[in-house]
Protein backbone atom coordinates (compact mmCIF):
# COMPACT_ATOMS: atom_id res chain seq x y z
CA UNK A 1 0.00 0.00 0.00
CA UNK A 2 1.08 3.30 -0.78
CA UNK A 3 2.14 6.21 1.98
CA UNK A 4 -1.23 8.95 1.75
CA UNK A 5 0.03 12.50 0.80
CA UNK A 6 0.69 14.88 3.18
CA UNK A 7 -1.04 18.16 1.18
CA UNK A 8 -1.75 19.85 4.86
CA UNK A 9 2.17 19.93 5.30
CA UNK A 10 2.35 22.68 2.29
CA UNK A 11 -1.77 23.44 1.96
CA UNK A 12 -2.89 24.41 5.82
CA UNK A 13 -5.29 26.84 3.97
CA UNK A 14 -6.84 24.06 2.09
CA UNK A 15 -10.63 22.68 3.66
CA UNK A 16 -11.44 19.94 1.14
CA UNK A 17 -10.06 17.49 -1.19
CA UNK A 18 -10.99 14.89 -3.32
CA UNK A 19 -9.09 11.30 -2.55
CA UNK A 20 -9.42 7.95 -2.85
CA UNK A 21 -9.87 5.19 -0.12
CA UNK A 22 -6.13 2.67 -0.65
CA UNK A 23 -7.01 1.39 2.79
CA UNK A 24 -9.79 0.10 5.34
CA UNK A 25 -8.68 -0.90 9.38
CA UNK A 26 -10.91 -1.62 12.11
CA UNK A 27 -10.43 1.97 13.28
CA UNK A 28 -11.36 3.76 9.95
CA UNK A 29 -10.06 4.36 6.21
CA UNK A 30 -6.60 5.47 4.75
CA UNK A 31 -7.02 7.70 1.50
CA UNK A 32 -4.09 7.99 -0.86
CA UNK A 33 -3.83 11.98 0.40
CA UNK A 34 -4.86 13.95 2.91
CA UNK A 35 -6.06 17.36 4.23
CA UNK A 36 -6.24 16.07 7.92
CA UNK A 37 -3.29 16.75 10.31
CA UNK A 38 -2.38 14.13 12.71
CA UNK A 39 -2.18 15.32 16.30
CA UNK A 40 1.48 15.97 16.70
CA UNK A 41 3.77 18.58 18.51
CA UNK A 42 0.84 19.45 20.93
CA UNK A 43 -1.12 20.19 18.16
CA UNK A 44 -4.47 17.69 18.14
CA UNK A 45 -5.93 16.14 15.01
CA UNK A 46 -8.05 17.72 12.74
CA UNK A 47 -11.71 16.35 12.71
CA UNK A 48 -14.25 16.61 9.29
CA UNK A 49 -16.30 14.33 7.10
CA UNK A 50 -15.63 12.15 4.37
CA UNK A 51 -18.77 12.02 1.61
CA UNK A 52 -18.78 9.83 -1.35
CA UNK A 53 -17.96 11.10 -4.73
CA UNK A 54 -19.80 8.20 -6.59
CA UNK A 55 -22.48 6.99 -3.61
CA UNK A 56 -24.28 8.70 -0.56
CA UNK A 57 -22.19 7.21 1.59
CA UNK A 58 -20.94 9.74 4.70
CA UNK A 59 -18.66 9.44 7.51
CA UNK A 60 -17.57 11.81 10.16
CA UNK A 61 -13.93 11.64 11.51
CA UNK A 62 -13.26 12.15 14.93
CA UNK A 63 -9.23 11.72 14.86
CA UNK A 64 -6.47 10.48 13.13
CA UNK A 65 -3.65 8.39 13.89
CA UNK A 66 -0.64 7.10 11.93
CA UNK A 67 0.74 4.11 10.80
CA UNK A 68 3.96 4.31 9.45
CA UNK A 69 3.83 6.36 6.28
CA UNK A 70 -0.02 5.81 6.03
CA UNK A 71 -3.07 8.07 8.02
CA UNK A 72 -6.10 6.27 9.43
CA UNK A 73 -9.04 8.82 9.15
CA UNK A 74 -10.83 7.59 12.51
CA UNK A 75 -14.29 6.75 12.52
CA UNK A 76 -16.37 6.79 16.09
CA UNK A 77 -17.75 3.42 16.62
CA UNK A 78 -21.00 4.01 16.51
CA UNK A 79 -20.77 4.68 12.73
CA UNK A 80 -20.77 2.28 9.95
CA UNK A 81 -18.16 2.54 7.64
CA UNK A 82 -19.70 1.85 3.94
CA UNK A 83 -16.94 2.72 1.91
CA UNK A 84 -14.47 -0.14 0.57
CA UNK A 85 -11.14 0.46 -0.93
CA UNK A 86 -11.11 2.25 -4.50
CA UNK A 87 -14.30 4.76 -3.71
CA UNK A 88 -13.77 8.64 -4.54
CA UNK A 89 -14.47 10.77 -1.38
CA UNK A 90 -14.38 14.71 -0.95
CA UNK A 91 -12.75 15.36 2.75
CA UNK A 92 -13.90 18.41 4.57
CA UNK A 93 -11.64 19.28 7.80
CA UNK A 94 -14.06 21.37 10.51
CA UNK A 95 -12.69 24.66 9.77
CA UNK A 96 -13.21 26.54 12.46
CA UNK A 97 -11.97 24.32 14.88
CA UNK A 98 -8.45 23.79 12.43
CA UNK A 99 -8.24 27.68 12.19
CA UNK A 100 -8.47 28.46 16.16
CA UNK A 101 -5.64 25.57 16.36
CA UNK A 102 -3.35 27.34 13.91
CA UNK A 103 -4.06 30.51 15.52
CA UNK A 104 -3.25 29.12 18.86
CA UNK A 105 -0.11 27.41 17.61
CA UNK A 106 1.67 30.28 15.51
CA UNK A 107 0.35 32.49 18.86
CA UNK A 108 2.97 30.09 20.54
CA UNK A 109 5.67 30.20 18.72
CA UNK A 110 5.70 34.13 19.11
CA UNK A 111 5.39 33.47 22.33
CA UNK A 112 7.75 31.51 23.01
CA UNK A 113 10.42 33.71 20.35
CA UNK A 114 9.79 36.33 22.92
CA UNK A 115 11.25 33.97 26.11
CA UNK A 116 14.15 32.88 24.70
CA UNK A 117 14.52 36.45 23.55
CA UNK A 118 14.73 37.48 26.92
CA UNK A 119 15.67 34.82 29.00
CA UNK A 120 17.19 32.28 26.78
CA UNK A 121 14.64 29.57 27.84
CA UNK A 122 13.79 26.54 26.26
CA UNK A 123 10.14 24.99 26.27
CA UNK A 124 9.73 21.69 28.09
CA UNK A 125 5.94 21.05 27.10
CA UNK A 126 3.25 22.64 25.58
CA UNK A 127 -0.52 21.86 24.33
CA UNK A 128 -2.80 23.53 21.82
CA UNK A 129 -6.70 23.62 22.69
CA UNK A 130 -9.74 25.08 20.59
CA UNK A 131 -10.15 27.91 23.13
CA UNK A 132 -6.52 27.96 25.05
CA UNK A 133 -3.22 27.20 24.45
CA UNK A 134 0.53 26.42 26.49
CA UNK A 135 3.81 26.13 26.94
CA UNK A 136 6.11 25.23 29.89
CA UNK A 137 9.80 26.84 30.47
CA UNK A 138 13.07 26.02 31.98
CA UNK A 139 12.48 29.06 33.96
CA UNK A 140 13.74 28.72 37.64
CA UNK A 141 11.29 31.60 38.47
CA UNK A 142 8.02 32.94 36.86
CA UNK A 143 5.62 35.19 38.04
CA UNK A 144 2.09 37.51 36.91
CA UNK A 145 4.20 40.67 36.49
CA UNK A 146 6.51 38.97 33.96
CA UNK A 147 4.13 36.75 32.42
CA UNK A 148 2.22 39.99 31.53
CA UNK A 149 4.93 41.48 30.00
CA UNK A 150 5.59 38.79 27.92
CA UNK A 151 2.38 38.63 26.79
CA UNK A 152 2.38 42.24 26.14
CA UNK A 153 5.36 41.81 24.01
CA UNK A 154 4.11 38.63 22.29
CA UNK A 155 0.89 41.00 20.78
CA UNK A 156 3.49 43.75 19.96
CA UNK A 157 4.93 41.32 17.53
CA UNK A 158 1.38 39.85 16.49
CA UNK A 159 0.27 43.34 15.41
CA UNK A 160 3.21 43.89 13.05
CA UNK A 161 1.66 41.36 10.17
CA UNK A 162 4.54 39.08 10.47
CA UNK A 163 4.61 36.67 7.05
CA UNK A 164 4.60 32.98 8.04
CA UNK A 165 6.56 30.75 5.63
CA UNK A 166 8.19 27.42 5.62
CA UNK A 167 11.66 26.19 4.03
CA UNK A 168 13.59 22.46 4.25
CA UNK A 169 16.97 22.21 5.61
CA UNK A 170 19.07 18.59 5.75
CA UNK A 171 19.23 17.33 9.33
CA UNK A 172 22.65 17.56 8.77
CA UNK A 173 22.19 21.29 8.88
CA UNK A 174 19.72 21.54 11.52
CA UNK A 175 22.09 19.71 13.83
CA UNK A 176 24.48 22.01 13.51
CA UNK A 177 22.46 25.14 13.91
CA UNK A 178 21.08 24.25 18.07
CA UNK A 179 18.98 27.43 17.89
CA UNK A 180 16.60 25.73 15.21
CA UNK A 181 15.61 23.38 18.27
CA UNK A 182 13.42 25.76 21.06
CA UNK A 183 12.59 22.31 22.77
CA UNK A 184 14.92 21.49 25.57
CA UNK A 185 15.47 17.70 24.39
CA UNK A 186 15.62 17.39 20.95
CA UNK A 187 12.22 15.85 19.99
CA UNK A 188 13.27 14.74 16.58
CA UNK A 189 13.08 11.26 15.67
CA UNK A 190 16.88 9.83 14.53
CA UNK A 191 14.85 8.78 11.32
CA UNK A 192 13.80 11.93 9.83
CA UNK A 193 16.71 13.46 7.20
CA UNK A 194 14.89 16.36 6.01
CA UNK A 195 13.87 18.91 8.48
CA UNK A 196 10.92 21.45 8.08
CA UNK A 197 11.18 25.23 9.51
CA UNK A 198 8.51 27.36 10.49
CA UNK A 199 9.99 31.22 9.87
CA UNK A 200 8.01 33.89 11.34
CA UNK A 201 8.85 37.27 9.97
CA UNK A 202 12.13 37.90 11.66
CA UNK A 203 11.03 37.08 15.06
CA UNK A 204 10.92 33.03 15.25
CA UNK A 205 12.83 30.25 13.00
CA UNK A 206 12.97 27.07 14.79
CA UNK A 207 11.63 23.20 13.75
CA UNK A 208 8.35 22.30 13.47
CA UNK A 209 5.96 20.06 11.71
CA UNK A 210 2.64 21.76 12.76
CA UNK A 211 0.32 24.12 11.18
CA UNK A 212 0.09 27.89 11.42
CA UNK A 213 -1.50 31.06 10.00
CA UNK A 214 -0.01 32.70 7.01
CA UNK A 215 0.52 36.13 8.90
CA UNK A 216 0.52 36.79 12.89
CA UNK A 217 -1.83 39.91 11.79
CA UNK A 218 -4.59 37.72 11.44
CA UNK A 219 -4.80 36.52 14.82
CA UNK A 220 -5.67 39.44 16.72
CA UNK A 221 -4.50 39.43 20.28
CA UNK A 222 -3.40 37.07 22.78
CA UNK A 223 -4.68 36.90 26.25
CA UNK A 224 -3.13 35.29 29.45
CA UNK A 225 -5.15 32.75 30.43
CA UNK A 226 -3.16 31.49 33.42
CA UNK A 227 0.31 31.19 34.85
CA UNK A 228 1.75 27.78 36.76
CA UNK A 229 4.68 26.08 38.72
CA UNK A 230 4.73 22.64 37.56
CA UNK A 231 8.09 22.23 39.30
CA UNK A 232 11.35 22.74 37.99
CA UNK A 233 12.13 23.89 34.90
CA UNK A 234 8.10 24.03 34.35
CA UNK A 235 6.96 27.07 34.70
CA UNK A 236 3.71 27.25 32.52
CA UNK A 237 1.90 30.24 29.99
CA UNK A 238 -1.59 30.02 29.00
CA UNK A 239 -2.94 32.26 27.01
CA UNK A 240 -5.92 32.29 24.47
CA UNK A 241 -6.72 34.38 21.47
CA UNK A 242 -9.44 37.59 22.43
CA UNK A 243 -12.45 36.47 20.26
Amino acid sequence: MNETELVYSAESYLQELNAIIIGITSEGVILDKTIFYPQGGGQPSDRGTLIGIDNDHQIKIIGMKRDGGKLIHIIADEQENKFIVGDKVNAKIDWDYRYKLMKHHTSLHVLSAVVYRKFEAKVTGGTIYEDKARLDFDLPELNRETALELVKETNEELQKGHKISVEFVSREEADSRPELIRTKINLLPASVTEIRLVKIGDVDLQADGGLHVKSTDEIGIVELKKIENKGKGRKRISIGTVE
